[in-house]
């Protein structure tokens, strides 16, 4: 064992609470030492939205630290969005950190009953910063996919539903709605296949009617952190 996998999660917490249960899940029948960092979620979507990438990076490197020194291994950030920091964090601290989208830099893509080929279209559902900073179709272009994203005004729709709602784990009817606009939208594009790329999307998973294959980037993301926690 390498030590703790530590989690710097709390934006939102319900996403948290999906990678502590996966992580158990994926360890079964055993279980596995994690030290979460929990931010407070309301002021870093204030920061956030006002521009203040410095201070979301300051609180999520000092989580990181703190981690680090409490005996985390291997640090994980349970929030895609929060990657925007996860260069900063991942220089902070003397251990490693997995970005979420690690298990898509590669040609041969995670899906439920096989292997993503080479070349396929593939769609993303995130936030706007997640999709404007190409933390998923940056390494999916790279690895040779044809990345496919939501038209302006359902991106935005999209965002707001994830940000209020499903973050807080209360999502209405309007926010399902949103998302499954957001995921046709995606499908009519040429998605062969489209990437859960928010860690709050795969809780709702079961109320989406998808018409291809959904790409679960937490569990990805899990069974990535577990690997490099057992050496």
């Amino acid at each position: 064992m390498a030590g703790a996998i530590g989690l710097i999660g709390g934006t939102g917490w319900p996403s948290t609470a999906l990678y502590y249960e996966r992580l158990n899940r994926l360890a079964e029948p055993g279980t596995v030492p994690v030290l979460i960092a929990s931010l407070s979620f309301a002021p870093v979507l204030a920061d956030a939205e006002r521009g203040r990438f410095d201070l979301v990076t300051a609180a999520f490197v000092a989580a990181g630290q703190g981690l680090a020194a409490a005996g985390a291994g291997v640090i994980g950030l349970c929030a895609a969005t929060a990657h925007l920091a996860f260069d900063a964090v991942a220089a902070a601290v003397p251990v490693p950190c997995l970005h979420i989208a690690e298990p898509f830099r590669h040609p041969a893509g995670l899906l439920p009953n096989g292997l993503l080929s080479k070349g396929a279209a593939v769609g993303v559902l995130g936030t706007a910063q997640t999709l404007e900073a190409g933390v998923f179709t940056g390494p999916l272009a790279a690895a040779g996919h044809r990345v496919v994203t939501p038209g302006a005004g359902l991106a935005a729709g999209l965002d707001r539903a994830i940000k209020t709602g499903i973050s807080s784990g209360r999502p209405t009817p309007a926010d399902i709605a949103a998302v499954q606009a957001a995921l046709d939208d995606l499908v009519a594009g040429g998605a062969d296949a489209v990437v859960l790329g928010c860690t709050e999307l795969p809780l709702i998973r079961d109320r989406l009617r998808p018409a291809v294959p959904l790409i679960d980037a937490v569990a990805a993301h899990c069974q990535a952190l577990l690997s490099w926690s057992r050496g």
